[in-house]
């Protein structure tokens, strides 16, 4: 049965909530952090925690019988839908959960690097706002923080060593060559406001770094690993700033998400403009309470020319305050472009800023880990 995405981190469901029928997960984790949320729209209980959900039919397994669950469990078995994906059982805890924030003035101005006004093909990628290397920590949260709310968005130079740059591309490499990553899909009301969802498949794949499955690949992600740690250091580190100067509470995050867009399996893969979180645009949808967006981009440590290779991030320069109501009113403002290069850690608002993925047209996979901070 095709669940859809996750509804938090957008990776591959796997279960729906057991009393509503209609909110898919990918695992626990997401499940939990979702919760305050959707327990104003489950249908059967708003009082109780929302900690059972029903996995779809499966295939029989080896031996011909089919994965089941016990109807009185308080959880679901995600160690018996972990088994069916080759997994390893989950930790007795399994909670990782963190949050993100909201934004304020927009100021556009002339066509410095980084601009354009068309969204067929990239520029001069901008520049790094912030370089986190050899400076204090509080000043460099104030400074991307006064960035987010600027203009929504925040380039940064995460200062890794290029040996552990190459560490991490040959992990998220080998797992790609592997085939562990797994497809995905993107989901939109048929119409606005509509509970009926429409899926229709991403250009890439994914795996998405639950604790589970950090544990069950051990060894195999260690350099994947620290990134998704730091990621979350990153986001915890301007929580206090983001809540002192925007009211905004970060209070979860979900699960770490490596994405790969390759365009010699899917020529020009890409991905279209969206917002992460689209409640306040004509979409009607419930607030997933998804606020601020990272994205670490991971390469070999050699260039990547967005002439050359494509796959460059574009993001629209509307009010970091507001969504704009549909794509097209988004594409009405400038564009501002970011090479997926080594060392690039992207923030930006989830739940106002349209962005997209460019066309990959190189010979270069393309590989990311992202992760989303919830707040309110």
């Amino acid at each position: 049965m095709e669940l859809g995405p996750c509804r938090v981190c957008g990776c591959p469901a796997l279960a729906r909530c057991s009393r509503c029928q209609e909110a898919a997960y990918c695992g626990p984790e997401c499940q939990r952090a979702d919760w305050q949320i959707h327990k104003q729209s489950c249908h059967r209980s708003r009082e109780a925690p929302a900690e059972r959900l029903q996995v779809p039919a499966v295939p029989a397994g080896p031996a011909g019988q089919a994965a089941a669950v016990a109807p009185k469990q308080k959880e679901i078995e995600w160690d018996a839908v972990r088994a069916m994906l080759g997994q390893a059982p989950a930790r007795p805890s399994d909670d990782r959960a963190d949050e993100a924030a909201g934004p304020a003035e927009p100021r556009v101005s002339g066509a410095s690097p980084g601009w354009q006004s068309s969204p067929t093909h990239p520029t001069t990628p901008a520049p790094f706002d912030v370089h986190l290397v050899g400076k204090n920590n509080v000043e460099v949260a104030q400074a991307v923080v006064a960035k987010l709310k600027e203009r929504g968005v925040c380039v940064i130079k995460a200062g890794a060593e290029r040996a552990f740059h190459k560490a991490v591309h040959m992990e998220a490499k080998q797992l790609w060559d592997a085939g562990a990553y797994t497809s995905a899909s993107k989901g939109s009301p048929s119409s606005p406001g509509s509970h009926e969802i429409t899926f229709n498949a991403r250009d890439d794949k994914v795996i998405c770094l639950s604790s589970s499955v950090l544990d069950a690949l051990g060894k195999k992600v260690q350099a994947l690993k620290k990134v998704d740690e730091q990621l979350a250091n990153f986001g915890w580190g301007i929580k206090q700033i983001l809540e002192d100067q925007l009211g905004l509470s970060l209070t979860k995050r979900t699960p770490g998400m490596l994405s790969c867009y390759d365009g010699q399996k899917v020529p020009d893969a890409q991905y279209g403009f969206h917002v992460d979180n689209p409640y306040m645009t004509n979409m009607a949808v419930p607030d997933d309470g998804r606020r601020l967006t990272l994205i670490f981009y991971i390469s070999d440590g050699q260039h990547w020319d967005v002439q050359k290779d494509g796959g460059a991030l574009q993001v629209c320069m509307s009010d970091p305050r507001r969504a704009p109501s549909s794509t097209a009113e988004a594409l009405t403002h400038p564009l501002f472009t970011v090479a997926p290069d080594c060392d690039t850690l992207v923030a930006f608002w989830s739940h106002t800023m349209f962005h997209a993925v460019l066309p990959v047209t190189g010979t270069k996979p393309r590989f990311a880990l992202s992760t989303w901070f919830m707040g309110s």
